[in-house]
């Protein structure tokens, strides 16, 4: 009983916490982007497009700094939270409210500590190494912004035809980092961290890419916000290949339902009947979710996290690359980790889970009692209407991607607490004798069973 009132208290938490971090953010945005130049006109009857578009273009900007403190500050509370829930303790209680503000303690704490140099040290690679390591946290969330709102207006400019290849870019820079940042301490564990993270890049950077490789090929783009926008529709959210074709598998599941009730009609109005085509969708709906379980893997091992956190390994190396880094330094280098975990959250839910659109087909929402009844009360409502401060639709496909980020960052923690941590020559080897040739077989039978479907479907 004791554990199911942590569980509640955790869930309370996260409504909370994820409540204020999305609500400021959205707020931000607003203010900049439409109260500001909409209070101007009113005000001063000022109406100066440039400004207007100077505005716009500061939103994401304002936005990303924003959020990524507040988001890392309840992801380090949900991660110690949930972990006492899997081992059966309590978690931190004292700070706050049930310890809502722990974390912000912690923060406050590693501001006011020392940053000490350490003696012999590279003090200008050690000054960078957190600075690298962070940045591409920021530059990948970029195109991310456009991708999880669906091109919304605010993060249009955001939009890029090459999205997907701006990210892996972007993830492979913090490896360079965490090298500099062993070398330049001075420390031999640090050193050992460094060339650590190195070899694991190395070896789960390809399973990773071709993982991605293969949604890209399916959608026939680099482009993140069409890769969502294919997605829409079907009961597995997978609608990615040219015409529908992965919606095979629905169809022949339409076709077992009696067409002549109401649903077997709907579906099939949605749905027309192709046995060749479900068969190949099932067999690429298959390499897709083995794709995921890839992409998750190497995605954990760039981000060293347990079971692939050998560059730090605590009971082997002190604490790894950061063993010798304190105050802001360190409190850097503790920021990007979950920035990066919700960075790869969020690629997850872009490019397999189909972003914000919703999984439930319409025939089914519009039977929820009152739903279509409240969608229509909010966009009649004035402040939704004339101030553009709530989009229906925007705010129902915000729900989904927090759902479905949040819950793939609650997965890498319940991984963290259930599994141990490699060996190295383990983990070398798994990625090399096992993951990368999973990943060219899969990538293999997709290109051949696109092909099929194309023809077939």
């Amino acid at each position: 009983m004791e554990n199911v009132a942590e569980i509640r208290k955790l869930t309370v938490l996260s409504i909370v916490w994820l409540t204020i971090t999305f609500t400021a953010v959205w707020l931000v945005c607003w203010a900049v982007g439409i109260g500001l130049p909409m209070a101007l006109d009113v005000l001063f009857h000022y109406n100066n497009e440039l400004l207007t578009e100077i505005l716009r273009f500061a939103v994401p900007a304002l936005s990303i700094l924003v959020f990524i403190p507040i988001n890392a500050m309840f992801m380090v509370l949900l991660e110690r939270r949930a972990l006492a829930i899997f081992t059966v303790r309590k978690g931190p209680n004292r700070v706050g409210p049930d310890g809502y503000l722990q974390t912000m303690a912690d923060a406050v704490k590693l501001l006011l500590k020392e940053d000490i140099t350490p003696t012999g040290a590279d003090a200008v690679m050690f000054t960078l190494s957190p600075i690298i390591f962070f940045a591409p946290s920021i530059m990948g969330a970029v195109p991310l912004l456009a991708a999880v709102t669906n091109d919304h207006p605010f993060f249009h400019i955001l939009n890029l035809p090459t999205g997907i290849f701006y990210v892996l870019a972007a993830s492979a820079i913090p490896v360079v980092a965490l090298v500099m940042a062993g070398w330049s301490s001075n420390n031999k564990y640090s050193l050992v961290g460094g060339l650590r993270s190195a070899a694991q890049a190395i070896s789960y950077e390809i399973p990773l890419v071709l993982s991605i490789i293969s949604v890209c090929l399916m959608a026939g783009t680099l482009d993140m916000v069409k890769i969502v926008q294919q997605q829409a529709g079907g009961f597995l959210n997978w609608n990615i290949l040219g015409g529908g074709a992965l919606t095979g598998l629905d169809r022949a599941i339409a076709a077992s339902v009696n067409k002549t009730g109401e649903m077997g009609q709907i579906l099939q109005l949605y749905y027309p009947f192709s046995a060749v085509s479900g068969i190949a969708a099932l067999i690429l709906i298959v390499c897709l979710v083995i794709s995921m379980c890839l992409y998750l893997t190497g995605a954990c091992a760039e981000i060293n996290r347990i079971p692939f956190d050998l560059p730090e390994a605590e009971s082997e190396l002190v604490s790894g690359y950061n063993t010798e880094f304190s105050g802001m330094k360190f409190a850097i280098f503790f920021l990007a980790e979950f920035t990066n975990l919700f960075v790869v959250s969020s690629v997850t839910t872009v490019m397999f889970l189909g972003g914000g659109d919703n999984p439930i087909p319409p025939y089914i929402l519009d039977k929820i009692p009152g739903l279509p009844q409240m969608i229509a009360m909010l966009r009649e409502n004035p402040i939704c209407s004339q101030l553009h401060l709530i989009n229906p639709e925007m705010l129902f496909s915000t729900l989904w991607v927090i759902f479905k980020v949040y819950a793939i960052v609650f997965f890498a923690i319940l991984i963290r607490g259930t599994l141990p941590r490699f060996r190295i020559d383990q983990l070398i080897a798994f990625g090399w004798k096992r993951l990368i040739p999973l990943s060219l077989i899969v990538f293999l039978v997709i290109v051949f069973a696109r092909g099929f479907v194309i023809c077939h479907g």
